[in-house]
């Protein structure tokens, strides 16, 4: 069956590059097609729909602001559903990654319907400090080079992304859910993709044992 890839970390971190990384990986080593899904595009959509400025506020550069953090829940139940929904066309050889950016995982993970959405899933945390979140937020605004890169303000950094439990990511799948810890991993994102690349790779490969490379 298709293989779900949850890529987590904060704004800025890296999750769409590395997610890009990722499919060109698969499709050239392994010969897998990859689905990229995240709730950026849910939320935009919902800042759009709320024409009264209720829970969304415009920021800077064309992006929005979140007042009613609540929609960082809903936005996760539907981002649910569109996976499961695209899942149930998706090829045996078929990877679903999955990203977004919260600053509680274990409430984030409790807003999916069912365990079982998690528990076949696969981890990966990119651990990345504020301050470099930021800077490279500040860089891609200004030098954009894919559509990935989004604005994000200062102010949901420090109204929101203030704290971050990602490190914490192995051990609330553990207690809560079940899930062994070699379904996760952490890595240092602080750098180049180059440099994180071989310790990405080798979490994928570990992923997809039981097919051989083409």
């Amino acid at each position: 069956m298709a293989v779900k890839l949850f890529v987590l970390g904060l704004p800025g971190s890296g999750k769409s590059t590395v997610s890009r990384g990722i499919a060109e990986y698969v499709s050239e080593n392994w010969g897998w097609k990859t689905t990229h899904i995240n709730d950026y595009a849910i939320l935009q959509q919902m800042y759009h729909d709320d024409s009264q400025r209720i829970q969304f506020k415009p920021a800077d550069c064309g992006g929005f602001d979140v007042l009613d953090l609540t929609v960082f829940d809903i936005a996760l139940k539907r981002l649910e559903q569109t996976t499961k929904q695209q899942v149930l066309s998706a090829k045996p050889e078929e990877m679903f990654l999955i990203e977004f950016s919260r600053n509680d995982y274990q409430r984030a993970f409790q807003q999916f319907s069912h365990p079982s959405f998690l528990k076949d899933a696969y981890f990966l945390y990119l651990d990345v400090s504020i301050e470099t979140c930021k800077r490279r937020i500040r860089e891609r605004i200004t030098h954009p080079t894919t559509p990935d890169d989004h604005f994000v303000s200062e102010f949901i950094f420090s109204t929101y992304y203030n704290k971050d439990n990602g490190q914490d990511i192995p051990y609330i799948l553990e207690k809560d859910y079940g899930i062994d810890k070699q379904r996760v991993t952490i890595i240092d994102d602080m750098g180049s993709l180059q440099e994180a690349s071989p310790e990405i790779h080798s979490f994928i490969d570990l992923l997809l044992p039981v097919r051989l490379p083409v």
